[in-house]
């Protein structure tokens, strides 16, 4: 079993488009995700991540076979200004989870972008805060989690360094 971690071409953009209706229908089990008049889950941020520099896409492979994406983005903290890289959304085919592809998609994406990283989990997701912070908290022992601020804030935020 491999796991490896491409850049995703603008190719595969309407792979990832379609992937994220079945990610965002999840999500839609903890949050509030309208769909739009045909029916489609909106993201309005995919096409940036093939414009601008401080986005990128990537698919997750397993054995050669496409099984996911992840959406990572350059920010700055809003807290002090220093530089991050936030894991703006992560998806795994309901049919390979649970064998570590996820946790081995992150350590490599980890190593391209070294330095403060960013993940945020909605509070009522069980199965996703649990996995973020068993992760995290190996990665780097002094992460930090940051409960949600106010009520349209409603993401519990880890922070840690890579």
């Amino acid at each position: 079993m491999t796991v490896k971690l491409a850049p995703a071409s603008s190719d595969q953009r309407c792979w990832i488009r379609s992937e994220l209706q079945s990610y965002l229908a999840e999500l839609s089990q903890f949050a509030s995700i309208e769909k739009n008049a045909e029916g489609q889950y909106d993201y309005p941020y995919l096409d940036f991540y093939w414009r601008e520099r401080d986005r990128h896409p990537f698919i997750i492979y397993l054995d050669n076979d496409a099984v996911g994406f992840l959406l990572v983005r350059e920010d700055l903290d809003p807290a002090d200004g220093t530089s991050l890289t936030e894991i703006a959304e992560l998806y795994i085919q309901p049919a390979f989870r649970q064998r570590s592809v996820a946790s081995s998609a992150i350590k490599e994406v980890l190593s391209y972008f070294p330095g403060n990283w960013r993940a945020a989990v909605l509070p009522t997701n069980d199965v996703a805060y649990a996995f973020w912070g068993q992760l995290i908290s190996a990665l780097d022992p002094g992460f930090k989690e940051v409960l949600p601020a106010s009520p349209y804030n409603q993401q519990i935020i880890f922070s840690f360094s890579a």
